[in-house]
């Protein structure tokens, strides 16, 4: 049976923990949407629409830059995880933007009657702070790895975390990989093949059926430049 909108904010990290009535309150002031694959969810520089969860699919935050036009990949949401909570809370504009990266669905809390909802309700606020709290501690690890590590360091620290759940598993195309990266295609494309050649990961096609966790950890962990 389909989730209830309370039930798939009681899976989200951002509200889990929450007492069943304060999801309920959440929930009546929500609606669901559906986008395609590659459709726009916001732009940066747009006001905020609300808080978005996503129900299904997968939703890509990203931002490009104004001189390269070149694109990086912010955060990946998947299934249960809030979208943009931050200006839903300071209700300014969106810093970046995010499209469907498949055909998704989302529960959308509309942006005035979530707002009127914490000062109703401080104690979701005060939650909600602290889930804001380690999602920065995530962006500034973000932006370190691309400021001091080589691309073959952010790689490793990619593929613990895709490999995560076992393997095997199928990569993303080099493509996608380099803009989660803050790099180009065509250097991870070389450091793919250069792990696979030094036993760190071995691959058949782009499906990954081994990953060596203590190799890739130590890498992950190296400071590059």
């Amino acid at each position: 049976m389909p989730l209830t909108d309370a039930q798939v904010l009681a899976r989200c990290p951002v509200f889990a923990e929450l007492p069943d009535e304060d999801l309920h309150a959440l929930a009546a002031v929500g609606h669901r949407v559906r986008l395609e694959a590659g459709e726009t969810l916001f732009l940066a520089g747009e006001e905020a629409l609300g808080l978005h969860v996503v129900v299904s699919g997968r939703v890509r935050v990203y931002v490009i830059s104004p001189a390269s036009g070149r694109e990086v990949v912010l955060t990946m949401e998947h299934p249960y995880n809030a979208v943009a909570e931050l200006v839903a809370l300071d209700g300014g504009t969106y810093p970046a933007s995010a499209e469907a990266a498949e055909a998704s669905e989302l529960l959308v809390l509309e942006q005035a009657a979530f707002q009127r909802l914490l000062r109703e309700r401080p104690g979701v606020a005060l939650h909600l702070l602290r889930t804001l709290g380690r999602r920065l501690r995530r962006l500034v690890g973000l932006v370190e790895a691309i400021s001091f590590q080589e691309v073959v360091h952010r790689l490793a620290r990619y593929l613990l975390a895709a490999g995560a759940a076992g393997t095997p598993f199928t990569l993303d195309t080099n493509g996608a990989i380099a803009a989660q990266l803050g790099t180009v295609p065509e250097l991870v494309s070389r450091n793919l093949s250069r792990l696979h050649a030094g036993g760190a990961i071995t691959m058949s096609g782009r499906t990954v059926t081994r990953l060596d966790v203590a190799q890739l950890e130590e890498m992950a962990t190296s400071a590059g430049r």
